[in-house]
């Protein structure tokens, strides 16, 4: 999934990447290898971010030209040393931004801050309501979200705030495929994560929700 974002957002060994809710590093890192661009991430959690330092670390053993650092913060906040670095070709967020979809213009706002005005392009991997939110109640709460927004109320908060929808793709046979192989790796004693999985499988399969990349590029200030 990690390339296939790079692919269709055309990174290149110029761009300036930033991931956001970039865990412990490695997809990030990876771009970087694949592609030579500079990336930097940020993550909430304060160990990912110095696991991700680390494991840059080992990654520039075989490629003494990687360019990559690794924050801790909050995409509701992005911090201050990182905002020093922009402006920044894209931002990357992956399977993080719908858990913020009851905030999402202060995650929008802090992106279009950082990106390069009429060019910078933001590339996500989104969940994405099909159905209203009084069918979807139980999804909600698997997954520990407040909301989801439809398609169209993603369009209107990323014009909100400055973005423009410039398409995507549909992954949701991709999401349902990987949703029964890790519920199917699960032991028996591990029926709350088997449910977990079974729930998003469940969801998209019935077309109540949809699992999809969503590209937006930053518009003239």
């Amino acid at each position: 999934m990690t390339a296939r974002l790079a692919e269709i957002s055309n990174i290149t060994d110029q761009s300036r990447v930033l991931d956001l809710g970039c865990g412990t590093g490695v997809p990030a890192l990876d771009i970087a290898v694949k592609t030579g661009a500079s990336v930097v991430g940020v993550d909430l959690a304060v160990g990912h971010a110095k696991i991700a330092n680390e494991h840059a670390v080992k990654y520039k053993v075989k490629n003494p030209e990687l360019r990559a650092e690794f924050h801790a913060g909050s995409y509701f906040d992005i911090p201050a040393e990182v905002k020093a670095l922009a402006p920044f070709t894209h931002v990357i967020m992956q399977t993080s931004m719908f858990y913020a979809h009851h905030r999402i213009d202060e995650v929008l706002d802090q992106v279009s801050s950082v990106l390069a005005p009429e060019s910078g392009v933001l590339v996500s991997t989104d969940f994405l309501r099909k159905s209203p939110l009084s069918e979807i109640k139980d999804f909600l709460k698997m997954n520990s979200m407040d909301t989801l927004l439809s398609k169209e109320e993603m369009e209107a908060a990323l014009k909100r705030n400055g973005l423009e929808y410039t398409g995507g793709e549909v992954l949701d046979s991709h999401c349902v495929k990987c949703n029964i192989a890790k519920k199917n790796k699960m032991g028996n004693h591990e029926k709350g994560d088997k449910q977990f999985f079974r729930t998003r499988e469940e969801f998209v399969r019935e077309g109540k929700v949809s699992f999809q990349i969503i590209m937006a590029k930053k518009l003239k200030e």
